[in-house]
């Protein structure tokens, strides 16, 4: 279960996670020892990470998209493995509906994502087929503003 001091803490470090300790106690109210302390209970229970959020647009990856594939269910746990090595696959998710899995691919250009259909899709065995959605305008993403985790926590039970 979360505290107000642990969302606090949470919310603190997503606005800017390079602070020190001795100035997160002094915003969210309590003593450095006690923010090394909640810092590392959080860490351990895998409740958060704190680590660096590239900005893949700024970075040079102007093409994104969205690709669903369905695949053959004997076939998906290794088209999941072998999709999860690719560097340009962003993020993986089996699901539920029309596909099985649904990738956010990040690429520099238009025809990297040709040539990754070409030299990476086509070739997985089981893939019956994908349709992919480019991303034209980005309205929200992890790498502008995550989430706030008191508002979310609202929207459902705590942790």
């Amino acid at each position: 279960m979360l505290d107000a001091t642990d969302i606090k803490l949470i919310e603190e470090l997503q606005e800017d996670a390079r602070q020190s300790n001795r100035i997160l106690a002094r915003k969210v109210g309590v003593s450095e020892g006690t923010i090394r302390r909640r810092i590392k209970e959080l860490r351990s229970r895998d409740l958060v990470g704190i680590t660096a959020v590239p900005n893949y647009r700024n970075l040079g990856f102007e093409f994104i998209c969205i690709m669903g594939l369905e695949v053959e269910l004997d076939e998906l746990e290794e088209a999941g493995k072998k999709l999860a090595n690719c560097p340009n696959v962003y993020y993986l998710s089996t699901v539920t509906g029309h596909y099985d899995l649904i990738a956010i691919l990040l690429f520099h250009k238009a025809n990297d994502l040709n040539d990754f259909v070409r030299e990476t899709i086509s070739t997985m065995p089981g893939v019956l087929r994908t349709e992919t959605f480019v991303s034209m305008n980005i309205v929200k993403s992890p790498w502008q503003q995550a989430p706030g985790v008191s508002d979310l926590l609202k929207s459902k039970s705590p942790v």
